[in-house]
């Protein structure tokens, strides 16, 4: 087994693919690049050389010699004859599993699939004084994005996200991005007006410090990921206009928070302090 950066230094011979599991002694698993066979000539400790052939595996771990070549070493097999040998194994694997499966039972609400919602507070939004409403017009959506966003838009509506409205005094137009996984994603370009409209939120970012003072003493630190985390924040009924979209099909206005506007870092990071 070999490093990325050591198979680079040899010259990156042509590898295959490799799909199989791996994991390493602790159960966590590892990353193949991809492997290639070889020639390959080891030095026991006389500096005797010994001929051999085998898989080299490219990782991004380092290097490590592996089982399937130190058997054809003259020195290993004698170590191996005189002392006996076994495979460690660890429960890391089954620990895992099981604290899964016990915290999705436990907190099923959490885990369900589907949006969240924010209990603990509603965004709103604060005009600067001297703000007047901005509407700007549609813009174009090219024919063969048109059913990709026309689905996008009513799933938005579905969840509860979007509201069709008749008239708005606020409407910013919509970018429509194709995501890397190949979905569509309808983005508010609020740069349009909105943004500069907007007193901006006051909310003290946490310091280093500070976050380190409260996980003093603390033992598990769970990392979680909040899926559309943004969209998980409700808009108190005000401040929806504001958040009015103008589409090919008509206007829509946010029910949730979108990550397009300017003041979002402040009001999000208030809804998640403790």
């Amino acid at each position: 087994m070999i490093s990325k950066k050591t198979w680079g230094d040899i010259g990156k011979p042509t590898t295959e693919a490799y799909t199989l599991p791996v994991k390493t002694a602790d159960g966590s698993p590892m990353e193949i690049i991809g492997r290639f066979e070889t020639d390959f000539t080891i030095f026991d400790r006389h500096h005797r050389p010994t001929k051999g052939r085998g898989h080299c595996y490219v990782t991004q771990s380092t290097d490590l010699l592996g089982f399937e070549w130190c058997i054809q070493m003259p020195d290993y097999r004698q170590f191996k004859d005189q002392y006996h040998c076994r495979m460690a194994t660890t429960a890391l694997d089954r620990i895992r599993n099981e604290t899964v499966t016990s915290l999705k039972a436990r907190f099923a609400d959490v885990f369900n699939p589907g949006l969240g919602r924010c209990t603990k507070t509603k965004a709103k939004l604060v005009l600067k004084p001297d703000a007047t409403p901005v509407y700007r017009q549609r813009r174009p959506v090219p024919s063969a994005s048109q059913s990709a966003v026309n689905a996008e838009i009513d799933r938005l509506l579905n969840e509860g996200i979007l509201s069709a409205v008749d008239h708005s005094n606020w409407a910013a137009p919509i970018v429509v991005v194709k995501k890397s996984n190949g979905a569509t994603r309808i983005c508010a370009d609020f740069s349009t007006g909105l943004n500069d409209a907007l007193m901006l939120h006051q909310h003290p970012l946490p310091t280093a410090e500070e976050v380190f003072t409260k996980l003093n003493g603390g033992q598990l630190f769970p990392q979680i990921d909040l899926a559309g985390a943004y969209l998980q924040v409700e808009v108190d009924e005000n401040s929806k206009e504001l958040l009015t979209v103008n589409t090919h099909r008509s206007l829509f206005r946010y029910n949730r928070l979108t990550f397009e506007l300017s003041p979002l870092p402040g009001s999000s990071d208030r809804s998640s302090t403790p």
